[in-house]
């Protein structure tokens, strides 16, 4: 009988995968936003990638990425911009969201973040 329950036992811990899990322990920062093929990812004190050649008439979009920790311990989001040296455009100051720009001209872009302007800088360069 005693072999019974054990063998009970086993299966049960078996069927409901004993307790392991192989995916992640804590979920992502939720302020996060994934770019999208071909953009750039606003992080902590960088741009990624920091530069990018595009076509005349592309769009290029930038997503914040600046959230740290987890729902269980607290998240910390630090906010950043993406702005034009030329002065065409600029992002609000965001710790989340997205940014877009269309660029109709050749020529070469430079940007930074105006939190960060000895850090965080990037290039587009239109062909």
């Amino acid at each position: 009988m005693k072999a019974f329950f054990v063998g009970l036992a086993v299966a049960s811990l078996v069927a409901c995968g004993g307790g392991y899990s192989s995916g992640p322990s804590t979920p992502p920062p939720s302020g996060n936003t994934p770019p999208p093929a071909g953009g750039i990812s606003v992080s902590n004190n960088f741009f990624s990638p920091a530069t990018k050649t595009v076509a005349i008439g592309s769009t290029v979009q930038w997503s914040w990425n600046s959230c740290t920790g987890d729902v269980y311990t607290g998240q910390t989001c630090t906010s950043h911009s993406v702005t034009f040296d030329d002065g065409s455009s600029s992002s609000p100051t965001q710790d989340h969201g997205t940014f877009s720009k269309t660029f109709n001209a050749a020529g070469t872009f430079n940007y930074h973040c105006t939190q960060h302007p000895t850090v965080m800088m990037g290039t587009i360069t239109v062909q």
